[in-house]
């Protein structure tokens, strides 16, 4: 896959931050010159092109515009924080301040921003195998801004990883995280979003693979946690041996405990 990287019409080609971009990336660097992104994109036969903003880099492939933004997360934790509304990711998780969580398929990382809040002095890793992607989200992680100081520190403790869960999982100690999770859901999202639509054409189809579950039950001390479709058979097929879903929700919880 081609991926160009390029400024805003305004510039900032010698910002310090792109230039870091650009390094770690390797993505080759394209000038922008005035010229629009689909001209840019067809002159350089590249299947994306990421320009770089202050706020953090904004993938485009051509027909959707792909950013970091807390999605979800920052509606829960306002929900929580206000009304003290328990969320259900965190109840399936049974997370405790301290634990070190394994998010195997982060995305743009909603899951993973509402893990890191009520852990504060853990540790959230996510996992993205898509090399975009995971470069998107990571600086776009770090340059959010929010001016809400619980969300913003949430968000800036997430460590980012582009690997595939499996490999990144393989060469894991027993035991290394309390939790390991996987939310495969948004490569068959319920609802159509443009905010996601990218991810969907970057992101690996496949469904999860029993090898990945044994090794997350090897690497987990407490639970590895699947959230999927509550119809159907996927999270039996994945060992779960407690399935938690409420009775609307369209979503469900399979567990897997492993410390007890």
């Amino acid at each position: 896959m081609h991926i160009i990287a390029t400024t805003s019409r305004s510039g900032l080609n010698n910002d310090t931050g792109f230039q870091e971009f650009l390094a770690e990336s390797g993505f080759p660097f394209v000038p922008r010159n005035r010229r629009s992104l689909e001209i840019l994109l067809q002159e350089n036969q590249a299947d994306g092109v990421v320009i770089w903003h202050n706020e953090g880099p904004v993938l485009f492939n051509g027909q959707d515009k792909f950013f970091f933004h807390p999605s979800m997360a920052k509606n829960r934790l306002s929900a929580y924080r206000k009304h003290g509304t328990k969320d259900p990711f965190i109840n399936a998780c049974q997370l405790e301040d301290g634990d070190s969580l394994l998010d195997c398929t982060l995305g743009l990382g909603a899951d993973a921003i509402v893990a890191s809040y009520f852990t504060p002095r853990g540790l959230v890793m996510g996992l993205e195998s898509s090399p975009v992607i995971a470069l998107v989200v990571k600086w776009g992680m770090g340059l959010y801004n929010s001016q809400l100081k619980w969300l913003d520190e949430a968000i800036k403790r997430i460590k980012v990883v582009n690997s595939e869960h499996y490999e990144f999982l393989s060469g894991l100690a027993d035991n290394s995280f309390d939790i390991v999770y996987f939310d495969p859901m948004f490569r068959q999202a319920l609802l159509k979003s443009q905010a996601i639509s990218p991810l969907r054409s970057l992101a690996n189809p496949l469904p999860l693979d029993l090898r990945a579950i044994e090794q997350a039950c090897r690497v987990a001390r407490k639970r590895v946690v699947i959230k999927e479709r509550a119809a159907g058979t996927e999270l039996q097929r994945l060992g779960c041996s407690t399935i938690i879903s409420g009775k609307h929700r369209k979503i469900a919880f399979g567990i897997i405990r492993v410390g007890e």
